[in-house]
């Protein structure tokens, strides 16, 4: 009876329960224990790639009303889901699994859904490498971060048909956004800042698109193999790797292989480059994408003419998955993993082969899927490492920066997210609380900066690789999304922010329990709005307490006796045999490490 498991009853109340075992190894045993039941239940499972199905009763237990069965789960990755059906004198609807509604590219709070209960099958010798495991990433959309070298801050000359707007440094984003207004950011710059960035204490950088393109984003790509000028030259990049690499920072780069530009050598809309699919039906590009009618009426991304899709014929997969193909390529660079853009918008099986191409040239690399939903399916070992983890966003957001979640709901939609990750995968998946698509945290938050430092201290403290959106750690504000890309503001930083950054990001790699432990929840207070949990590594614990209220809260944890200090704030904890009782300052929280 853990708090969770009572948290998850209470959100519950009405009916049979069941909890699904959470993430397993290929070829598992595992048991399935249902409650609260007065009639005998049958399961009813289906293998979700094999679209095979089985049925089997589950037996009575020395306890009423609880039923247990045992399975073996398949040997090969995939997502079992399952439901039972009663044996009762009138027909009943399955038992499906409640679940909150998390959101997509917005967060939903207060609404819920049936879903058949799942078990995800992983492959254990296919799991994320070692140096992923609760790394802290830094994310760079690189117009905007530094300018470094301004001879190349005008070589656009055109986007889609609109003239480039050159800014100065600071102004505001375009709204709405065209993707024409540039402001000068590049590789040199980031080379230049590499120490603020190794100083703040990450360990790998993700950055948006960086090559050729004819917006500021880069979505759109018209060479992969070519560094976009706006931002340097390969032999700038390559610095870029030496440097980072020798200031051990990781190098993570932005794959956008479901659609190019319209612009691009591939498609070639303006005939620029000669040869393109939009020329001729004799292209040898013409088959990479769908046309309808040739040469106007063809497949965009989400519709848009400047974004052709790609067709995920043979030529294509070789120019992304080849030997000699675009992931190879910049790996072999010395790049250190890949962001995937719209997975979504690709089939799994690419990303089978894109996995495969991956192993092959750069093993260990850090692979990662953006898939705003529910990515379980990502992470069985043959496609991606990681997710965008934005229903650990919604999460953390919904309970610290806009008080829309108790601490039930945040603890139970965690639960279920922990129940879905391989728990090898866990502390590699990429747990931001803001990005290039988002609206800024300090913006969620109102302007708040007590809410701010909660919401770092919970990402830093919580299973996973926590991934800070450039400017966050000097309170950069912006909403959804352009106006979160504004300039970072190197003339009027925020150095005491920064400086709380700086400590609690330096003071988890200090604590090996907050990068690599195991998680357990141990108070979940609706009433105070309190919530903490243990992280456990090697005998060694770290208490973490969250007071998501306007009042100050006291909490109360089991911790064995000796003294212990809130390494956060920097003070000592009372403790009384082997109860430490703790007040907990309003919109505040706390590290307990045994002194």
């Amino acid at each position: 009876m853990n708090p969770s498991y009572q948290a998850a009853r209470k959100l519950r109340p009405e009916g049979a329960f069941h909890l699904p075992p959470t993430a397993q190894p290929l070829g598992a045993i595992v048991d399935l224990i249902l409650e609260d039941s007065e009639y005998q239940p049958e399961v009813y499972l289906t293998d979700t790639r094999r679209e095979l199905s089985w049925h089997l009763l589950l037996d009575a237990t020395e306890t009423p009303g609880t039923w247990r069965a045992q399975i073996k789960l398949p040997s090969e990755p995939t997502i079992v889901t399952y439901m039972f059906q009663f044996h009762a004198p009138q027909p009943t609807p399955p038992l499906l699994e409640i679940r909150q509604i998390e959101g997509r590219n917005t967060a939903i709070y207060g609404e819920w859904t049936q879903l058949p209960f799942k078990i995800a099958v992983y492959d254990p010798l296919a799991m994320p490498a070692d140096w992923t495991q609760g790394m802290v990433i830094y994310q760079i959309f690189p117009d905007r971060f530094a300018n470094g070298d301004p001879s190349t801050d005008h070589l656009m000359k055109g986007v889609y048909g609109h003239e480039p707007h050159f800014h100065q440094w600071g102004d505001r984003p375009e709204h709405p956004p065209l993707g024409r207004d540039f402001y000068g950011g590049d590789l040199r710059g980031v080379i230049q800042k590499l120490d603020y960035i190794a100083e703040l204490g990450i360990d790998t950088i993700y950055f948006t698109p960086i090559f050729d393109a004819p917006t500021n984003h880069r979505y759109d790509a018209i060479d992969y193999f070519k560094i976009d000028p706006m931002l340097g030259t390969l032999d700038d990049f390559r610095e870029l790797l030496s440097e980072a690499h020798g200031r051990d920072l990781k190098i993570v780069l932005d794959a956008v292989f479901n659609h190019c530009s319209s612009d691009s050598l591939y498609f070639d809309i303006t005939d620029k480059f000669g040869g393109g699919a939009y020329a001729s039906k004799q292209s040898p590009y013409y088959r990479w994408f769908d046309f309808e009618e040739h040469p106007t009426k063809y497949r965009g991304w989400i519709g848009l003419g400047f974004m052709p899709e790609f067709v995920e014929c043979p030529e294509v997969e070789e120019f992304f998955c080849g030997p000699e193909g675009v992931t190879a390529y910049w790996l072999r660079a010395g790049i250190d993993g890949w962001r995937c853009d719209v997975a979504f918008d690709n089939s799994d099986e690419f990303w089978r082969r894109f996995r495969k191409r991956v192993e092959q040239t750069r093993p260990g690399a850090y692979t990662v899927s953006e898939l705003w939903l529910d990515s379980t399916h990502y992470l069985l070992g043959d496609t991606f490492n990681a997710t965008m983890n934005y229903r650990f966003t919604w999460a953390a957001r919904g309970f610290l920066a806009e008080d829309m979640l108790t601490p039930s709901e945040v603890d139970d939609r965690l639960a279920v997210l922990r129940r879905d990750t391989p728990p090898p995968a866990l502390k590699a998946q990429m747990n931001q609380v803001d990005s290039h698509d988002s609206n800024r945290i300090l913006t969620v938050a109102g302007g708040d900066v007590r809410r701010v430092k909660q919401v770092l201290a919970f990402q830093l403290s919580y299973p996973g690789a926590p991934m800070i959106y450039y400017g966050g750690e000097t309170g950069l504000e912006g909403d959804y999304a352009e106006d979160g890309r504004r300039c970072m503001p190197w003339d009027n930083l925020n150095h005491e922010l920064i400086g709380d950054f700086k400590h609690a990001i330096h003071t988890r790699r200090d604590l090996a329990p907050l990068r690599y432990g195991d998680f357990e929840a141990l108070v979940i207070d609706d009433a105070q709005r309190v919530y903490a949990f243990a992280r456990t590594y090697q005998g060694e614990t770290v208490y973490c307490a969250f007071n998501a209220s306007d009042a100050a809260a006291t909490v109360a944890l089991t911790v064995g006796g000796g003294a212990w200090t809130d390494v956060l704030n920097g003070t000592p904890a009372t403790v009384s045999g082997d109860q430490l009782t703790a007040q907990i300052a309003p919109r505040s929280c706390a590290w307990f490490v045994k002194a």
